[in-house]
Formats: structure tokens, C-alpha cells, sequence
């Protein structure tokens, strides 16, 4: 636009102006080329972040220079609740991406000074041109401390919903740690980890696997029907490939981009370094997680890690006799009950053993407690080197042991029974202990229609005979003679024991 005809368009400067604006807005789309290139020398930094997120920055800078360009127009109405919208939605999304409010505020005045420079090249030499840039200058810093105002306020409405959200999980964190001690057991604790994540990340499934040996086994799933977990597995499971990992403080590892259909997080449980298992919660609904959604998360999964493995050994313990590392009463029953179930169901044989430390009270007496102890380690020891790894050996009582023999035959169980006696007295004899070890025992094979109670209560009548015949041969045998072998045979005053019930 040339000085004569910026002239014509009357002597005062808000007309000229405003002529001045109506012309430059045609050509906004060069002067946002420009003022791009500006911005890229003074904020690389939001530039990089800009292009990493997708944002078309040239649309932008048009955008803002309009909106200047608009302000300076006398012909028409200013949209201005449109523009603050626009500004303050601009200021949420810079919050988001984490660029400072300051380099925000910078880029508001180089887009002034770039409309500045649009409009006092055409007024170059003219009379009025000082009047002109002043009268431009007033007002755009009038507008742009009001699009100032209103990405400082999104911006702060960014900060304010962050800092809710924050504190909302917060609040959850600490609901799922005060939910997950009050139980010992795995599996509600699984169901709690998840129900209260999900909550606290706002999202609608997930699904929660503990790692056994090399694999993960799915131990509960919320917000999921039965057709769904398969997908949700193929897609989010232990085994996914992710697109990003968030390694922080935090011990347990956070990935996201995993699947087609889900948006989900998932974690790796760790404890001391151990994996225990992996947990994901997802949503198919539109959502993207940003960092604080990954460090949250991973907060959670430490907490979740270290109630399972809480859960997990107590539920060793509630399994396990503590002084032999056997199974415990409670297990040898859930055992047995489990064997003679499925021996019915195919047809499978089934060998039952009982195993008495029989002068177990004589040790404690003369010895002391502490090498009775000694005793049924040993015992127990020689129990599990004997017999196979599918069998299962147990504590059952003071001095009373179980082993359930799955498919395995009278004849076998004998010739079992037999190397367990051996094994015994050999290691009785190595620990040089100053009372021999001795045991009895009990064979029976399980007969189809028996429940295992049944079964249990002909193996105790077998042990209770054995050690009545060790018993009677020992009082008939000369009492200068010793017996071949350190195994002797006492009596029981009580009569048959049963299993169940004590």
C-alpha cells in the first residue's frame, strides 16, 4: 500500500488504521511465515515442542496476528469472547506441554511487534505516520495485555485441574494402600489393586497376572467379560511390546502405547528387583496419558508390588509348617481332598503313607527340645529326597508326617517306604545322635469310592498296627541283644488319630 494511497482514505488515524488492517489481513498468511521464523530465534525450545506435538505453529502465528490485526478495525464488532476462549484454551494446551507461561508471554509480544511492523512499513514518510504508529501501538498493547491476561488465566486453569488431580490421586494412593492391608490373601488383593487404580486414573479395566517360574499367570480382571480378557491380554498383556517406558524413583517400570483398541497403562511389579507381576488398566475411550499419569502409576504398582509379595509369603506361611518347610495340616487336607478328586475323575491310582517319629518325646526329655527339633528336620529331609517331586510330604502333627503319592501303586508305595526306613537310619547314624531316630509307618492305596477321610483313617489303623508290632518285638527280643538297626518301636497311649477335626 503506498503513502498516497493510505492518504486517501481520510486525514484521521483511526481510519487510516483500520484501512491499513482490512488490507494486511489478506496477505496474514506471509506475515505468519515470518513471524515464525522470529519465534524460532527468540523460543527454539517451543518451537521443538510445538513440532514434536503436531502443532501447526504457522496456523498459529496466523491466528494471533488476525486477532491483532481485527482489534484495530473500527468497521466491525471484535469477536472478543470467541478470541479469549480461543487464547485461554491455548494457554490450557501450553500448560499441558509443559512450556513456560514466560515463553508464552514472549511469543504474545513478538506477535505484536511483527503487526506493528505490518503496519507502519505502508505509512513509511507520510505525515500522520507518527500519530498512526502511536495510535497502533496503544492499541495492540491494549489487546495484548488482554490475550496476556487470558493465557495466564488457562494457563492457571491448567495448573489449578493438574493440582486437583494431583491431590485426587493422592487420596487414591493412599486409599489403595490402607485397602490392600487389610488382607493377606492374593486374590483380593489383586481385586483391590485394581478396582482402586482403575479409580483413581479414571478408567474402566485391567486386568493383574502374577509371574510364576518363566510365565505369568492372570489372577483377576475387573470391568472385563470373559470374551473380552483374551483381546485385552493380545493387546496389553506381560508379554506386549511398548512404545514407551517411564523408568523414574519409582522401582516398578510404567509402559504405555500398547494396543490398537485400548488406551492403557501398564506396570511391571517389582520388589527388590524381583518382578512379581504385571498390572494394566485401560479405557477404549479417548484418553492420553501424559508424565505425571505414568508417575503415578508407577507409584501405585510399588505399592501394589509390595502388598502381593506381602500376600504371597503369607500365604506360604498359612501353607507351610515353619519348622520343616512341609506342607502344614490345613495343605495335606486341600491335597488330599484334590487327589482323590481327580483320581475318581480319571481313573487314577493312589498311594497314602503316614510316618511316626516315635521316641520324639524321649529326645525332648533327655536331650531338650532343641534336638527334637533336630529330629523332625531330619526326618523331614529324608522325606523329600526319598520320595518323587509330584509327591507331596507333609506335617501333620507333633510327630506325625503325611505323603499323598499320586499315580502310584501299593507296591511302589512299599518299595518307597523301604528306602525312606534306610534313609532314616543312615542319617540317624551320621548325625551321631546320642538317641536313635526312629519312626513307624502306614501304607494304604486308595480305593475308588472312598472320599479321603476314609483312605486317611485305614493308613492311621496301618501306622497305629506297625507300631504295635515294632512295639511287641521289641519286648520279646533279649534284652542283652540290640536291635540290628536304630530303629525301635514305642507304643501310643491314645488310639487311632484322624485328619480331620484333630
Amino acid at each position: 500500500m503506498s503513502p498516497s494511497s493510505a492518504g486517501a482514505f481520510g486525514h484521521q488515524p483511526g481510519d487510516v488504521l483500520s484501512a491499513l488492517a482490512v488490507g494486511l489481513a489478506a496477505d496474514a498468511s506471509q506475515t505468519g511465515r515470518k513471524t515464525l521464523k522470529v519465534i524460532r530465534a527468540r523460543s527454539p525450545e517451543l518451537v521443538r515442542m510445538s513440532e514434536a506435538t503436531g502443532e501447526d505453529l504457522i496456523a498459529t502465528s496466523v491466528g494471533f496476528i488476525d486477532v491483532l490485526l481485527t482489534s484495530l478495525r473500527s468497521d466491525l464488532e471484535v469477536p472478543w469472547s470467541e478470541y479469549e476462549q480461543r487464547t485461554r484454551d491455548y494457554g490450557r494446551l501450553k500448560a499441558a506441554q509443559g512450556v513456560p507461561l514466560e515463553t508464552l508471554i514472549d511469543v504474545l509480544a513478538v506477535y505484536r511487534r511483527a503487526t506493528i511492523e505490518l503496519i507502519t512499513q505502508p505509512i513509511e514518510g507520510t505525515q500522520r505516520r507518527d500519530e498512526i504508529f502511536a495510535l497502533a501501538q496503544s492499541r495492540l498493547e491494549d489487546v495484548v495485555e488482554r490475550l496476556t491476561t487470558c493465557v495466564v488465566r488457562g494457563y492457571l486453569e491448567h495448573l489449578d485441574a493438574e493440582h486437583r488431580t494431583r491431590e485426587s490421586e493422592l487420596y487414591g494412593l493412599a486409599a489403595i494402600v490402607t485397602s490392600m492391608g487389610r488382607s493377606l490373601d492374593v486374590i483380593e488383593t489383586a481385586e483391590v489393586a485394581l478396582v482402586e487404580s482403575m479409580a483413581a486414573l479414571r478408567l474402566s479395566a485391567g486386568a493383574l497376572w502374577l509371574k510364576e517360574r518363566a510365565t505369568f499367570k492372570l489372577v483377576h480382571a475387573a470391568g472385563l467379560d470373559t470374551q473380552d480378557i483374551e483381546q485385552f491380554t493380545r493387546e496389553t498383556g506381560p508379554h506386549v511390546k511398548a512404545a514407551v517406558t517411564a523408568v523414574g524413583r519409582s522401582e516398578s517400570r510404567v509402559d504405555r502405547g500398547l494396543g490398537a483398541e485400548w488406551n492403557a497403562l501398564r506396570a511391571q511389579l517389582r520388589v527388590r528387583g524381583r518382578i512379581v507381576g504385571v498390572m494394566t488398566v485401560g479405557t477404549k475411550m479417548p484418553r492420553i496419558f501424559g508424565a505425571s499419569d505414568l508417575l503415578f502409576m508407577a507409584a501405585v504398582a510399588d505399592q501394589v508390588a509390595i502388598a502381593l509379595d506381602r500376600a504371597r509369603q503369607f500365604s506360604n506361611e498359612a501353607r507351610t509348617d515353619h519348622l520343616t518347610g512341609l506342607a502344614n495340616r490345613r495343605e495335606f487336607e486341600r491335597i488330599m481332598e484334590r487327589e482323590v478328586a481327580l483320581a475318581e475323575r480319571h481313573n487314577r491310582k493312589l498311594s497314602v503313607m503316614m510316618v511316626d517319629l516315635d521316641n520324639l518325646k524321649r529326645i525332648n526329655d533327655r536331650q531338650g527340645h532343641r534336638a527334637g527339633d533336630d529330629a523332625l528336620r531330619l526326618v523331614a529331609q529324608q522325606m523329600q529326597r526319598v520320595v518323587r517331586a509330584s509327591d507331596i510330604c507333609a506335617r501333620i502333627g507333633g510327630d506325625e508326617f503325611g505323603i499323598a503319592m499320586p499315580e502310584t501303586d501299593l507296591e511302589r508305595a512299599r518299595e518307597v517306604a523301604t528306602r525312606l526306613r534306610a534313609a532314616v537310619s543312615h542319617a540317624s547314624l551320621a548325625a551321631r545322635s546320642p538317641e536313635p531316630i526312629e519312626v513307624s509307618m502306614g501304607l494304604t492305596a486308595w480305593r475308588p469310592g472312598q472320599d479321603w477321610q476314609a483312605a486317611y483313617e485305614v493308613v492311621d489303623s496301618e501306622l497305629y498296627e506297625d507300631k504295635r508290632r515294632r512295639k511287641e518285638a521289641k519286648r520279646l527280643a533279649p534284652r542283652e541283644e540290640k536291635p540290628a538297626t536304630p530303629m525301635r518301636i514305642l507304643g501310643r497311649s491314645s488310639g487311632r488319630r484322624r485328619l480331620a477335626g484333630g
